[in-house]
C-alpha cells in the first residue's frame, strides 16, 4: 500500500475547532464557552491577532466576555498575551480596562503560620506571614487536556488555577496598570473614563476581606495610591508599620483629575459592584463634593433604599433621617419599601414611618399584614397601627383572628392577647371564637386562649364549646378538661351534658399519653367509675377503658378502681361474664 505523503493538517484545524470558528463568525455567545474549551496553543497564539482586528460589533461583545471570565483556560498564555500586547499598543481602554481586573484577580495571597529560629533564645518561634500560595499556575502537561476526564472533570481541574507562574502575573498586572499610569500622564482627559471602566467591572467576591483588597494591584492604585496607611511592594500591597485598613481614606492617584467634576464619581456610587468602590466614591462625594449629594430626589433615595448596593442603603437611609418632606410619601410607597428593603435595615425605616405616618392614614388590612410580618420591627409597627383600630367588616374580623399565627414570636403573645380583648368586646360575640385560640399551633396562644375560656363566663358556660375541646389534640388542653369535668361531675346535670363518646376518648387519649397526664390519671379513674356506676349500659365502652386506667395508676387509685369495679359485679351480677373477660388477671370467689 502506498504510503500517505500529504502534509498533515494545519495546527488547530479539526471538527471542533471549526465549529468554533463558526459560531466566531456567527457572533453566538456559545463561542466563549468553545474557545475556552480549545487548548491548541498555537492555533490560538495565530486566532488572537484575527480576533481583537475583528471590527464587528459581535466580535467586540465576545472579547469583552471572554476577557471578564477568569484566566484559567489550559494553554490559553498565547492568546491571552497576545491579545494584551494588542491593547496596550492600540491603546484600546476598554480592553484594557478589562485586562487590569483579570490580572488583578490571578493572585491572592493567604497568611500561614512560619517559624523561625531565634538565635538569642535558642529556640523555633511561629509567626504568621502573607504568603502567595505556589500551586496557584496550570500545569502544562499536555496530556492533561485531553481524554474524557479532563472532559468531565474541567472545572474541578481549573479552580483556584490561573495561567503564567507568579511572577509572570505580578509583572502582568504592574504592566497592565502602567497603562492607565502613562494615560493619565499623557491623555488625562481618558483616564477617568478609562479607570472607572473598571472599576465597574470589580465585585464583591474580588474583595471579601482587607487581604484581598490590597491584592488588586490596579485597583488599589487607582483608589488609594497616596494613602500612607499601605505601602506597594514587588509582590503586592502590604499595609504599612503601625498602620491599620480600617484607617484607610481615599488618597487616589491623579487627585486633580478626579476633581474635575463629581459626574464620574457619583456614576461610581450607583453603578459600582464592589462595596470598597462604592464606600470610596460615597466619601469622596462627601470630602469634595457635598452639595452633589443634596441634589439627591426623594424618589432617587427611596429607590436606594432598597438597592442591592449596601452603600446606596445606608447613603440614603442617613439622608432620609436627616431631611424634610417625608409627609409626601404615600402609605403604599412606605409598604413597599419596607417589603423590598434588607432586614438589617427596617428598624430604622420604620421608626421613620412611624414618625411621619398617622395612624389614620393606614388601613386595618394593611396595619394587619405588616402585623403577621416575621420581622419584629414590621410586626411592631403593624400592631401599633392596628392597636388604634375596631374590625368593622367581616374581612378585618378573620384578619384578627389571624393573629393567632403571627410570625414575630416576641410579640405574638401581646397580640393575641389584644385580639382576645377586641373579640370579647363585640356585641356578636360567639363563644366558638374561642376555639380558634384553643386549637392554635402554638402552646403559648393555646394558653391565652385557655385563659381567655376561663375569664369570660359567655364561653365558660357554653356546653358546645366543652365539647368541641372534647376532641382537642394538644396534651395542655385535654389534660384540665380533665379536672374540669371533675367540677362539673359535681354539679346536678353531672357529665350528662356532654357526648359520651366524645368523653371516652378524652379519657382515653389521657390514658394513653406516656409521657404526660399522672396528675390528671386518677381524676379519670374516678370518672370512669362513676359513670360505670350511673351507666351500667356503657359496661363494653367502660370496662376495657378501666382496665387501661388501672394499669396507669398506682397505691390508693388502683385500689378505689379495683373496689369500683368489684362494686359493679356486685350491683350488675348480669355483667360479671363481660368484667372477667375485661379482667382475666382477677379472681372471684
Amino acid at each position: 500500500m502506498a504510503r500517505d505523503r500529504r502534509p498533515p493538517p494545519p495546527a488547530g484545524h479539526g471538527a471542533d475547532w471549526d465549529r468554533t470558528m463558526r459560531l466566531f463568525q456567527a457572533g453566538s455567545p456559545e463561542f466563549v464557552d468553545a474557545i475556552r474549551l480549545r487548548v491548541n496553543a498555537a492555533a490560538l497564539a495565530t486566532f488572537a491577532e484575527t480576533w481583537f482586528t475583528d471590527a464587528r460589533v459581535e466580535a467586540r461583545r465576545l472579547l469583552f466576555a471572554y476577557l471578564e471570565r477568569p484566566f484559567n483556560s489550559p494553554r490559553h498564555e498565547p492568546l491571552v498575551k497576545r491579545l494584551f500586547k494588542f491593547a496596550d499598543t492600540a491603546g484600546d481602554d476598554a480592553v484594557m480596562a478589562r485586562f487590569l481586573t483579570g490580572f488583578d484577580r490571578t493572585i491572592r495571597r493567604r497568611r500561614a503560620p512560619k517559624e523561625r529560629y531565634n538565635y538569642r533564645r535558642r529556640e523555633y518561634e511561629r509567626y504568621e506571614a502573607v504568603v502567595t500560595p505556589g500551586d496557584t499556575a496550570l500545569s502544562r502537561d499536555d496530556r492533561s487536556y485531553s481524554g474524557p476526564w479532563f472532559a468531565q472533570n474541567r472545572e474541578q481541574f481549573v479552580a483556584g488555577k490561573f495561567l503564567f507562574s507568579v511572577p509572570t502575573r505580578n509583572y502582568l498586572r504592574r504592566r497592565a496598570w502602567r497603562y492607565f499610569r502613562r494615560l493619565g500622564r499623557k491623555n488625562p482627559d481618558r483616564y477617568v473614563p478609562a479607570v472607572c471602566t473598571a472599576l465597574k467591572l470589580y465585585t464583591d467576591a474580588d474583595v471579601p476581606d482587607g487581604l484581598s483588597l490590597l491584592d488588586n494591584w490596579g485597583l488599589v492604585h487607582v483608589l488609594f495610591h497616596h494613602s500612607p496607611t499601605i505601602l506597594a511592594k514587588p509582590t503586592g500591597w502590604v499595609v504599612a508599620p503601625g498602620a491599620s485598613l480600617a484607617k484607610l481614606q481615599p488618597d487616589p492617584m491623579f487627585r486633580k483629575l478626579w476633581l474635575r467634576s463629581p459626574e464620574p464619581i457619583f456614576d461610581l456610587l450607583v453603578s459600582a459592584r464592589a462595596r470598597p468602590v462604592s464606600m470610596w466614591a460615597m466619601q469622596m462625594l462627601r470630602r469634595h463634593f457635598p452639595e452633589r449629594l443634596t441634589k439627591l430626589t426623594l424618589d432617587e433615595l427611596l429607590a436606594w433604599v432598597i438597592s442591592p448596593n449596601t452603600v446606596l442603603n445606608e447613603l440614603a437611609l442617613e439622608v432620609l433621617e436627616t431631611r424634610g418632606g417625608l409627609e409626601s410619601v404615600t402609605v403604599e410607597q412606605w409598604l413597599k419599601l419596607m417589603d423590598g428593603a434588607r432586614t438589617e435595615l427596617l428598624d430604622r425605616i420604620c421608626d421613620m414611618v412611624a414618625r411621619t405616618v398617622k395612624p389614620e392614614q393606614v388601613t386595618f388590612a394593611d396595619a394587619a399584614k405588616l402585623a403577621m410580618q416575621r420581622p419584629v420591627p414590621l410586626a411592631r409597627l403593624g400592631f401599633t397601627f392596628l392597636q388604634g383600630k375596631k374590625p368593622r367588616t367581616p374581612d378585618e374580623l378573620a384578619a384578627v383572628f389571624g393573629l393567632r399565627n403571627a410570625e414575630a414570636e416576641p410579640l405574638r403573645v401581646e397580640m393575641v392577647k389584644w385580639a382576645t380583648t377586641v373579640l370579647s368586646e363585640r356585641p356578636d360575640f360567639d363563644p366558638l371564637w374561642v376555639l380558634e385560640f384553643l386549637d392554635s399551633r402554638f402552646e403559648e396562644v393555646r394558653e391565652i386562649g385557655w385563659e381567655w375560656l376561663q375569664t369570660d363566663a359567655r364561653a365558660r358556660d357554653a356546653v358546645l364549646v366543652w365539647q368541641r375541646l372534647l376532641e382537642s389534640p394538644y396534651d395542655n388542653v385535654r389534660l384540665r378538661l380533665v379536672g374540669m369535668l371533675e367540677d362539673r361531675a359535681k354539679e346536678r346535670d353531672g357529665l350528662a351534658k356532654f357526648s359520651p363518646e366524645r368523653v371516652r376518648f378524652l379519657w382515653a387519649t389521657v390514658l394513653l399519653n406516656v409521657s404526660r397526664g399522672s396528675r390528671a390519671k386518677p381524676f379519670v379513674v374516678r370518672q370512669i367509675i362513676d359513670r360505670l356506676a350511673a351507666n351500667p349500659d356503657e359496661a363494653g365502652e367502660l370496662l376495657p377503658i378501666v382496665a387501661v386506667a388501672l394499669r396507669s395508676v398506682r397505691g390508693p387509685e388502683f385500689r378505689a378502681g379495683l373496689a369500683g369495679v368489684a362494686g359493679f359485679v356486685e350491683r350488675n351480677p348480669t355483667r360479671k361474664p363481660l368484667v372477667e373477660a375485661v379482667f382475666p388477671e382477677l379472681q372471684w370467689n
